[in-house]
Formats: C-alpha cells, structure tokens, sequence
C-alpha cells in the first residue's frame, strides 16, 4: 500500500512540464494478473477451502 500512496502523492504533485510523463514505481506483483482456466469442481473446493479459513464466511 505504501508504494501506491508514494506513487500517487508524487504524480499528484509532480511538475508535469519537467515530467510529462507519470512516476511508475516498480511494484512486488504484477499489473495484469495470469487469469487460470478452473473447472466447476476446482472452484467449488477452493471456495469451500476460502470459507473454511475466512472471517467473512457465510
């Protein structure tokens, strides 16, 4: 979360004729997520395995 704050605070503040283009800090993660095809039977049982560790379950 902090590199999200400091990237926002210093394009917010940065002078856009010096540095026309935004700051991009590197990041642990990366941007686009690999979306992975799961069946109908995965899903269910990692749902089920969410819910068993969660707080929020239902």
């Amino acid at each position: 979360m902090g590199g999200i704050h400091a990237a926002s605070f210093m394009n917010a503040n940065r002078d856009v004729e010096e540095h026309p283009a935004p700051f991009d800090l590197p990041m642990p993660w990366p941007k686009v997520a690999a979306i992975e095809d799961v069946t109908p039977e995965e899903r269910a049982a990692l749902r089920a395995s969410l819910e068993r560790r969660s707080a929020f379950a239902r």
